[in-house]
């Protein structure tokens, strides 16, 4: 064949192979601009939390509700499925409307919420909107009685609402409208305090009366007081005054029966040594000893304190209640019994001895379904993994179920509510409770053993984070043990090294048959891009067969450790919609102060956590905790030697921890310096290898305290460390005090793990501004903006905003060379607009161009200032937390991250946010240097993260860089929890997901048998030519 032929045959096949690749790779890539609508949920995960219930309502069935409706102590009232726990609605509520009452009337929900403003609302039971909404101007709680003074009725002739609020006003409301029919106000000054209201029997010439109880403040003690109004009309009938009432609080007093017209009421109080009951509608008041009670209860035998009520939340017309106290020799049990109003001569009745049970007991009633018969529920602990939930009779005064039911203490401790449920199933009865624990989740039991379930609600009480990288697979293994000798592997030789190695490997051998069937499978092949998964709350935390703890090919997948004000860790998988993978709660106080990652994963070491608390110890003395924990497993991490425990304490109270640029030699942990209220430093760990270390680095140790919000002041410190190493003192190096009426109101430092990419910034005329590198400024907005050097005390920047409304957030952060905060502006004058600002400010170390610092190594004392560049822009939107992207070396674009009041969560590129975006028309160099025209920052759907759904309460955001260039973790906290993937300069590293592997691979094989097949005909084409 001629060499012309030849180069003519492989033009045409290369031609060919280019053409058919472009056409394949046009349909199987497409360009990533924005969040596609296929992404959504598939990058990202949301969990929607509600926080501890306090409060709990069903509909009154005979065969069980479907719902349980519960409000909870962040303000939020919910719709759970009974059965599954999964949330149906919800509706949160301002953070100064706390819910002070729950009640279902005639299918819907009622709720009472609210301190410095009243508001009661109707809310659709299958939807959570309001029906109706009353809410009387100026109206709100009791000063110092927040949780006093709200209460609700439903009249029994009409079904309408009588509702007390503030303590002193009394209305009838429309059920149906939520209109006032009447209104009475006690007398302005009064000293009492109204806390009930009550239906119930009349007397002489009164039939239809509402009793409304409260407490007259004395000198020493409150007295009762009872006024009886016309519930038809409102009017003022008549007060109840029993004498010498001498009661010392509030939770000292119960309401009883009513609920009829035709049905008695009572109020019984303790007081000193008496029980006392009063008849609502008389004077008639019965005062048994408490003695002559307690002598009758066997479980108050070693009483060790006075008793107390117990409220079992029955609906009006009951008038059981229970008396519990501290028994044992320990103070460590409680004793409880049953008491009944005896109708005929109104005096207390023990009716049961519930018996003494150890530990904490919480208590809720319901009565059969179809019937006034009341059963009593009493969940208490029994041993560190069980619980028990004990069901009490009243009819039979016997204990008819015990239930025995997981309930790890170191994961939940006590229990702190709990409510009851009966409903009827063919010819039984059948149990559903629900309780909240120590630590903050939200439980349910049932006779049905797939109707159990659990609401990790602790993570509506996030206080930090921290991200843990977890081990590559080839290093660490949970599958082979090659990995995992840490001991032993000095004894082996090479050949059993070999043997191991080759073991190792030959057990990866079983996942190759699924590799390839992968491949192989036609469905494969033409696969798009991952499909949203749905998942809930409660699937969280059932499975417990959860994958190796591996890292991905990206480091997108990490353990996100979050620390609670409750005092729990909680730790959960990034990529796995959020699946916990531990969680360990401290009780008695722990108040989480400070979560560090001391060592990432090792080849044979785990990543360690470094946890610090405050507590208070039996003097009422404050005391730091130190825990190591194993961040792959939750557990206590002890080291090797004695040194290294997995707890330690320091008797002071907290004020701050820093991380050192020392390793101790031995763990392979970073050290840390904890600061105490006695302005001592203490090391952690106390080796004499770190404290030696430590003192040849403190000369150049100078850090900041009194930095927390409400401070009147910032000041510098630096260690003082004796020769013999006995005693670590801090000593003040400057101050700086605001100005009278100043105070700090944010704070913001740069981030010690950001990679600062770039040297400069590159103008339009190619010159450079080079950035100001001092590592370390912090900044502290409050009227007046300060970038503070922490080392030597300098003010390098001073701004002082006018008309800044605090009661909105001020939010802050700083990276790089760049600092932006946001305010409220009420405006210059009183024509002008008011609205949020988005001050950014960017520093350089000169003014001019291609003028930088003459040494390459920046230093606090050479007395440098920084030249600053500063632009407001007007912000669309209330923030509530802000942060910025971090990614591995810097060189993606910033994004800055707010949260928003809509409850969404917002991306602004810093060139949007660029100080020196040109106010007027731009110049040819401002266009070189793509600077846009300066605007308003816009209000784009686009650059909104959580697209539509509502993530509430967002207080902080935090950001994770990965192992791509292009990406960055970003994990929103608050009351609930949101984790996406964000790319700020678009995944330029990486392909799109929806490109197809396999579609690759049959490209390949068919250009392959295209070449095979065409060959041959085109030479045997070539040399009929030759010849013809």
């Amino acid at each position: 064949m001629a060499p012309s032929s030849t180069r003519g045959l492989q033009r045409a096949a290369t031609f060919w192979c280019l053409a058919l690749c472009a056409i394949i790779l046009a349909f199987t890539t497409t360009p990533a601009l924005a969040l596609d609508e296929s992404q959504a949920g598939v990058i990202d995960w949301h969990h929607r939390w509600i926080g501890t219930p306090h409060l709990t309502a069903s509909p009154r069935t005979i065969r069980g509700s479907n719902n349980v409706f519960v409000a909870t102590d962040k303000n939020t009232v919910a719709s759970i499925k009974a059965k599954t726990g999964e949330l149906v609605w919800r509706q949160v509520l301002p953070e100064n409307e706390p819910v002070h009452a729950l009640r279902v009337v005639a299918g819907n929900l009622l709720t009472l919420s609210g301190s410095q403003e009243f508001h009661a609302r109707l809310l659709d039971a299958k939807t959570g909107q309001a029906l109706w909404e009353f809410a009387p101007a100026g109206e709100g709680s009791v000063p110092g009685l927040e949780s006093i003074g709200q209460a609700v009725t439903v009249t029994s002739e009409d079904s309408n609402l009588i509702i007390l609020n503030q303590g002193a006003h009394v209305r009838k409301v429309n059920s149906k409208t939520g209109s006032e029919i009447w209104h009475w106000k006690a007398e302005e000054g009064t000293p009492t305090t109204y806390f009930s209201v009550l239906e119930a029997k009349g007397f002489a010439g009164h039939a239809d009366v509402i009793y409304v109880a409260g407490l007259t403040r004395g000198v020493a003690a409150f007295s009762l007081e009872v006024v009886a109004l016309d519930s038809t009309t409102g009017a003022y009938i008549k007060t109840f005054t029993p004498t010498k009432s001498m009661i010392d609080s509030f939770d000292d007093v119960l309401t009883l029966g009513g609920g009829l017209t035709d049905k008695l009421g009572y109020i019984t109080w303790l007081e000193a040594d008496y029980l006392k009951v009063l008849t609502l509608g008389t004077d008639k008041t019965t005062q048994p000893s408490l003695k002559s009670i307690v002598s009758g209860i066997a479980s108050f035998e070693e009483l060790a304190a006075k008793v107390d009520f117990v409220s079992l939340r029955l609906p009006e017309g009951h008038t059981k209640f229970l008396l519990a106290g501290t028994v044992g020799e320990y103070h460590d049990a409680k004793g409880a019994a049953l008491l009944d109003i005896d109708e005929k001569t109104g005096k207390p009745e023990i009716v049961f001895d519930l018996g003494e049970r150890s530990g904490f007991s919480s208590y809720s009633a319901a009565t059969k379904p179809g019937t006034e018969d009341v059963v009593i529920l009493r969940a208490y602990r029994d041993q560190p993994e069980t619980a028990i939930l004990e069901l009490i009779d009243t009819k039979e005064r016997d204990a008819t179920l015990v239930h025995t039911i997981p309930l790890d203490y170191d994961k939940f401790a006590h229990f702190t509510f709990a409510s009851l449920e009966l409903y009827s199933k063919g010819q039984g009865i059948q149990t559903r409770a629900f309780f909240s624990t120590m630590d903050g989740s939200f439980h349910a039991y049932s006779d049905v053993e797939s109707e159990r379930w659990q609401r990790e609600e602790s993570l509506a009480y996030i206080k930090t984070v921290e991200f843990v990288d977890l081990p590559e697979r080839k290093l660490w293994t949970q599958d082979v043990n090659e990995a995992g000798h840490v001991k032993t592997d000095k004894n082996l030789t090479i050949v059993e090294r070999y043997v191991e190695r080759l073991a190792s490997h030959m057990s990866q051998l079983k996942d190759l048959p699924a590799f390839v069937l992968s491949y192989a499978n036609p469905s494969s092949l033409f696969s798009k891009a991952p499909v949203a998964t749905e998942y809930s709350e409660v699937h969280i935390t059932l499975n417990n067969t959860l994958q190796p703890l591996y890292r991905d090919q990206f480091g997108v997948r990490k353990i996100l450790v979050f620390g609670t004000t409750k005092g729990k860790l909680v730790a959960v998988d990034s990529a796995n919609k959020g699946q916990i993978i531990w969680s360990k709660y401290y009780p008695w106080g722990h108040d989480i102060k400070n979560l560090v990652l001391v060592r990432h994963a090792n080849v044979r070491l785990p990543p360690v956590l470094a946890m610090f608390a405050e507590t208070i110890d039996g003097g009422q003395n404050k005391v730091i905790r130190m825990y190591r924990i194993n961040a792959l497993n939750g557990e206590d991490y002890e080291g090797a030697s004695y040194h290294f425990p997995a707890s330690a304490w320091i008797p002071a109270g907290y004020l701050n921890t820093f991380k050192l640029p020392i390793e101790d030699p031995e763990e392979k942990t970073q050290v840390l310096c904890v600061i105490d209220e006695r302005m001592h430093i203490t090391p952690f760990p106390s080796t004499e290898a770190v404290m030696e270390a430590f003192k040849g680095f403190s000369d150049d140790f100078y850090f900041m305290l009194h930095n927390h919000i409400g401070a009147k002041l910032l000041q510098g410190f630096k260690p003082i460390i004796s020769a013999d190493l006995d005693r670590m003192d801090v000593e003040p190096v400057w101050t700086i005090p605001f100005p009278k009426g100043e105070e700090v109101v944010a704070f913001a430092e740069r981030p010690s793990y950001e990679v600062m990419a770039s040297l400069g910034r590159v103008l339009g005329d190619r010159g450079v501004l080079y950035k100001y590198q001092n590592p370390n400024y912090a900044t502290a907005p409050y009227l007046t903006v300060y970038l503070v050097d922490v080392v030597k005390g300098s003010i390098l920047y001073q701004a002082t905003h006018e008309n800044v409304g605090l009661e909105q957030p001020i939010l802050a952060t700083q990276y790089e060379n760049n600092v932006v905060y946001t305010f409220w502006s009420e405006g210059e004058t009183s024509t002008s607009a008011k609205g949020f600002q988005a001050v950014a400010l960017e520093l350089f170390e000169s003014k001019n161009r291609n003028q930088r610092s003459k040494s390459d190594t920046f230093s606090s004392f050479a007395g440098e200032r920084p030249d600053v560049i500063a632009q407001a822009f007007p912000f669309p939107h209330i923030a509530t937390a802000i942060g910025v992207t971090s990614t591995k070396a810097g060189i993606s674009s910033k994004d800055i991250l707010f949260g928003l009041s809509r409850q969404s969560i917002m991306a602004i590129n810093k060139r949007l946010l660029d100080p020196r975006r040109p106010t007027s028309a731009p110049t040819a160099l401002e266009k070189e240097e793509m600077l846009y025209p300066y605007a308003a920052l816009p209000d784009d759907p686009r650059m909104f993260l959580s697209y539509h759904r509502d993530v509430a309460g967002i207080k902080k955001i935090a950001t994770s860089p990965t192992l791509l260039e292009s990406t960055t973790v970003v994990v929103a906290y608050g009351q609930d929890v949101f984790v996406t993937k964000h790319a700020p300069s678009k995944t330029f590293d990486i392909l799109n997901e929806d490109f197809s592997k396999s579609q690759l691979m049959l490209t390949m094989v068919v250009l392959v048998v295209i070449l095979v097949v065409t060959a041959p005909m085109m030479e045997k084409k070539m040399l009929r030519e030759l010849w013809y």
